[in-house]
């Protein structure tokens, strides 16, 4: 994971301020730039991590992850493509987060020149929920309108394109993960993250939890599972699952408290998947 240091439209006034209320001051990510650590410290900070749990493979993923990384101008991320060119032999395929309103013609077309750089280029776009009112309440401020708008310009500068999905965020229902399944299908985007709502201390939504704002509503982690089983049976089989569900350090967290490891989710979701008779796709 590498970070710009950028920031989004929904903390600097441009649509509002403080970020989603979920997210926190690192913009979900390491925080890496605001504690003065170069691209290059990233790099071998993470390699390092990650060569630790893959001792078998070599190879990596450079995930340009925290805030928007095309807002609110290029030049970061044209510099920060440049530099992670040299780490191509090892790391052949690069993703860049983004929000759907901040993804350009210009956006597109930088990284369909970084095509020549790297294997595959994703572009992976916060779809987060179908519903704008939604959007609003967790102080998004962005539209399913948009997110068909940029996977689209996407398709046309031939870029790999995963959408982030949410489950449990304040005023959506319970078929959300479904609503957003059918989004999936219909912008043709070739890879999805899941993540399950966490209430991650020095946020927006830490403040209303602890004041007990009523529609905030923690999932447990059966209801996760059956809900993430039910969107893999109506998401095509050629769609890869690129995250079943989401972590952060049980110090930084205020809730859930209680959910079992990442691989015990993944196999519960398997396992349940399998209790069914079904596999993804499988509904459609």
């Amino acid at each position: 994971m590498l970070d710009l240091g950028l920031t989004c439209p929904n903390r600097d006034g441009a649509s509002g301020f403080g970020g989603c209320i979920y997210c926190d001051l690192s913009g979900s990510g390491t925080g890496a730039e605001r504690k003065g650590l170069p691209l290059l410290e990233q790099w071998e900070s993470e390699l390092k991590r990650v060569r630790r749990v893959n001792t078998d493979d070599p190879a990596a993923i450079l995930y340009f992850q925290s805030y928007s990384n095309t807002y609110p101008d290029l030049a970061p991320l044209q510099e920060g493509l440049k530099i992670a060119s040299q780490w191509s032999t090892i790391a052949p395929i690069v993703s860049i987060g983004t929000r759907p309103d901040c993804f350009s013609e210009e956006a597109a077309e930088l990284l369909a020149k970084s095509r020549s750089h790297f294997d595959e280029v994703w572009v992976e776009f916060g779809l987060e929920t179908a519903q704008d009112a939604v959007q609003k309440r967790i102080g998004r401020h962005d539209t399913l309108e948009h997110f068909h708008r940029a996977c689209e310009l996407a398709h046309q500068h031939g870029l790999g394109i995963i959408a982030h999905c949410m489950s449990g965020l304040p005023g959506d229902s319970d078929e959300s993960l479904l609503e957003q399944v059918a989004e999936i299908r219909k912008a043709r985007a070739h890879g999805v993250k899941f993540h399950q709502l966490m209430v991650l201390k020095k946020t927006l939504l830490a403040h209303q939890f602890l004041n007990g704002q009523d529609d905030i509503h923690i999932l447990k982690h059966q209801d996760y599972i059956d809900r993430v089983a039910d969107a893999l049976e109506h998401l095509p089989a050629d769609v890869v699952v690129h995250r079943l569900v989401a972590e952060s350090p049980i110090e930084e967290r205020l809730a859930p408290l209680d959910w079992p490891s990442r691989q015990a989710v993944h196999s519960a979701i398997e396992n349940e998947l399998i209790r069914r008779g079904t596999r993804q796709g499988s509904a459609l």
